[in-house]
């Protein structure tokens, strides 16, 4: 009888855990999304800097970038510096493409998302001034409402997901017994 119990309790115990960490789970991928944009945005702004006033060449560019970052894009940025650096053959985009598809965890962002991120390499890579200016601008802008958007989800639905997980966690356990 006494078995029977404490392995009811450590069965509730285990459901209610894995409902609490769910919703954990959901609010961090949110919150790792907006973090993401962020920082997007924060590196198009240093790149223009970096590119528009001190002309700085790309690769060094986006080594000093990389070291201000603190999600994954901070290794996209490096490791794309570095394959700069090597002159593999391979153009700005395929390099650009592939460090963000190898670093940047499935799932994370939408196609469009993903699309956007590696479109950026067109502004990178502008040799007029000016274009090129204008389209590190852009983004920003665009990375701007993108982040402004899921800063808005974060604090609407962050704590709702954590609380909606418990309770489905609570129903489940009610409707096993």
């Amino acid at each position: 009888m006494i078995m029977r119990i404490s392995v009811k309790l450590a069965g509730i115990l285990c459901i209610l855990a894995a409902g609490v960490l769910a919703g954990n789970g959901m609010e961090r991928r949110m919150k790792r999304r907006w973090q993401l944009f962020r920082e997007m945005r924060e590196t198009i702004a240093f790149l223009e800097k970096e590119m528009g006033y001190y002309r700085a060449p790309l690769h060094e560019a986006l080594r000093s970038a990389a070291q201000r970052c603190r999600t994954e894009l901070g290794t996209v940025l490096s490791e794309t510096a570095e394959q700069i650096e090597q002159r593999s053959g391979c153009s700005f985009r395929e390099i650009w493409e592939r460090n963000l598809a190898k670093q940047i965890p499935a799932g994370l962002l939408s196609r469009e998302e993903t699309q956007l991120f590696a479109d950026t390499e067109t502004a990178f890579c502008g040799t007029d001034v000016v274009i090129q200016r204008t389209l590190l601008e852009k983004y920003e802008d665009r990375f701007r409402m993108m982040e402004d958007t899921e800063a808005r989800v974060c604090s609407e639905k962050g704590g709702l997901y954590r609380k909606l997980a418990a309770a489905a966690g609570v129903f489940l356990v009610i409707l096993l017994l």
